[in-house]
């Protein structure tokens, strides 16, 4: 007897049907990652002090002696230095920024700067404020220019980063949020921190892969109460603390004591104040780094940091006195200092960084970045 009559006499055609059926439906590939234990992989550098001040010395002469033309050089010899002594998993990172496209950037950058200070200057008030708001229209293209701008030119093992962010999700992040921010008298800025945070990391990516923030809004309330309560406890005590030593400037019947200011105990008092504001600084970066990096995943690996105020804290402050010191030529050990603590204190939780995969870009213009800097601007992670 054949299968077919077989099969016919045990449940008709409509089993065959069934049969057929069954041999049509695919089977789903497993996922090789499900089950496997993420391994911990440590990032590394390599700099060092002395080598980057003679990259640092070079690149200040010779973009003096060709009147800041030399300035793009300059910034991609540095930023080359600290990405190519970056390490993960054996494999360092790379900048593939053109000198001669920043250079065309900043150009046009500078003269799109004077313009506009010249507008301010000579445009009637009512024409001054128009000018005003559509800089301020423009900023958000500034910034996700420059955020595209600044991924696309960084790779590690050959895939490029990204940034997939718009004008729309810009003006919202860094204006529209931080304007909440301020009509709250500062109780909605902590707020404003995880919108911009949330833009940055919803819309970073490697390769193909797209990057998540798992952070809340008190994570960011929490570090605003960790500078605040710092600044306010710290900054009690250390008054009483000068105070009762007669070192805050002020005789017994309250009248200015001008000698108390020139006496070695003021010295003493101002050096204190001094450590007190960088320690500020200290705790704000300390609790924010640590916010925000412990809260990052790419494709099931999690990002992790142990950076925490008293480290942070020490290196913060000893560069600020030895840069004092030194009027400011200790910079390129102080940058390196802080790099190798950041990397010392980062690392991936990784259950598999073979996997990613290269997307193609739409181009890099490296106006939006020039400009921002341009304009000062401070953005990205």
């Amino acid at each position: 007897m054949s299968e077919e009559t077989s099969i016919e006499q045990t449940g008709g055609v409509s089993n065959v049907s069934n049969v057929s059926n069954v041999s049509n439906v695919s089977t789903p590939i497993p996922d090789p990652t499900l089950g496997r234990d993420p391994v911990r992989i440590p990032f590394k550098f390599h700099g060092d002090g002395g080598e980057f001040f003679r990259i640092w010395i070079v690149n200040i002469v010779l973009s003096i002696l060709t009147l800041g033309i030399y300035s793009a050089w300059a910034k991609v010899r540095t930023k080359r230095y600290f990405y190519g002594n970056t390490e993960l998993d054996g494999d360092r990172f790379d900048y593939l920024g053109d000198p001669v496209a920043i250079l065309v950037g900043r150009i046009l950058a500078i003269v799109l700067l004077v313009f506009y200070q010249a507008l301010l200057g000579f445009a009637p008030s009512f024409f001054s404020g128009l000018i005003g708001l559509l800089f301020l229209a423009a900023l958000p293209w500034v910034i996700y220019r420059a955020l595209r701008f600044n991924a696309q030119m960084s790779s590690w093992r050959g895939i490029r980063f990204g940034f997939d962010g718009g004008w729309v999700g810009a003006a919202k992040a860094y204006l529209l949020w931080p304007l909440f921010g301020l009509v709250t008298l500062g109780f909605g800025m902590p707020y404003a921190w995880f919108k911009q945070n949330q833009y940055l990391l919803s819309n970073y990516r490697f390769g193909a892969s797209t990057s998540t923030s798992t952070t809340e809004p008190n994570d960011f309330y929490l570090v605003a109460l960790a500078v605040f309560g710092f600044a306010s406890f710290g900054g009690l005590v250390l008054f009483g603390f000068t105070s009762s030593l007669g070192f805050n400037g002020m005789a017994s019947d309250g009248e200015f004591n001008f000698d108390a200011l020139f006496a070695l105990g003021g010295l003493f008092a101002g050096a204190l104040y001094f450590v007190f504001y960088v320690m500020i600084f200290a705790v704000y970066e300390a609790r924010y780094f640590s916010t925000v990096y412990n809260n990052i995943e790419i494709s099931g690996n999690y990002v992790g940091t142990s950076v925490s105020i008293v480290g942070l804290g020490r290196i913060v402050v000893g560069n600020a006195v030895l840069m004092l010191v030194t009027l400011g030529l200790y910079y390129p050990w102080a940058r390196v200092r802080m790099t190798q603590y950041l990397q010392d204190n980062l690392w991936i939780d990784a259950v598999d960084l073979d996997s990613f995969v290269a997307k193609s870009s739409d181009g890099n213009d490296p106006l939006g970045e020039e400009i921002g800097e341009a304009f000062d601007i401070g953005i990205g992670l």
